[in-house]
């Protein structure tokens, strides 16, 4: 189940999650580039009453026009999108025109990427993604994204997020380790409820330490 949402967020972004009482909340503090596309993993659910209810939160005025009505057996659909591609993300994570947000997320062990989410889109739209051989998270311009759909190799047509409604997300965070010079770096991105694999850490203070230790 994705994290319900009523504040903008987006695919790709790092920011800060904050648990409240009454609601949850991410504060993005950083959009990376991705010169090069990101892979992403497409699903197809139909909504039901708790996803329903997370999507008008979202969308007060119902803006995809979703028509849900319990009783009847076939249901509307949304689209479940997450990045699947982590050695490229973390590849355009490390490059020169990311170097400032990398340098955040040595100093930010809270920090997390939307990894995953649930959004709302026209059922035509939602059959010709299907449809698609692949599909990239893309940059459309700066500091914005956009979903680029692929046919024979060649990009055939993009879609703007501005289009969907986005109700739901799923986070995932950075582990860093020793690479061969012998210094901290980006390692893995990993699911929020899983574990850093052996010899990296959430905290890259804490893998510098470890390295600093092995050293002596």
């Amino acid at each position: 189940m994705h994290t319900a949402t009523t504040t903008p967020v987006a695919l790709g972004v790092i920011g800060i999650h904050e648990n409240h009482m009454l609601n949850t909340d991410f504060q993005v503090t950083t959009i990376p580039t991705y010169k090069k596309g990101i892979r992403v993993g497409i699903t197809i659910s139909d909504f039901d009453k708790t996803t329903y209810k997370a999507y008008l939160a979202t969308s007060k005025n119902n803006t995809q026009q979703v028509k849900y009505i319990d009783s009847i057996e076939t249901k509307p659909q949304f689209l479940k999108i997450e990045l699947i591609d982590w050695v490229t993300t973390i590849a355009e994570l490390q490059q020169v025109y990311n170097q400032q947000t990398i340098e955040y997320l040595k100093r930010q062990q809270d920090a997390e990427m939307i990894s995953s989410v649930s959004l709302a889109i026209s059922q035509p739209l939602i059959n010709e993604i299907n449809t698609a051989e692949a599909v990239f998270l893309v940059n459309k311009n700066y500091k914005q994204y956009e979903l680029s759909l692929v046919k024979d190799g060649k990009s055939y047509k993009t879609i703007d997020f501005a289009d969907t409604t986005i109700f739901g997300y799923r986070l995932s965070y950075f582990c860093w380790g020793e690479n061969d010079k012998n210094r901290v770096t980006l390692f893995d991105i990993v699911d929020e409820n899983d574990s850093c694999p052996r010899n990296t850490y959430k905290n890259a203070e804490k893998a510098k330490e470890k390295i600093n230790y092995f050293k002596l």
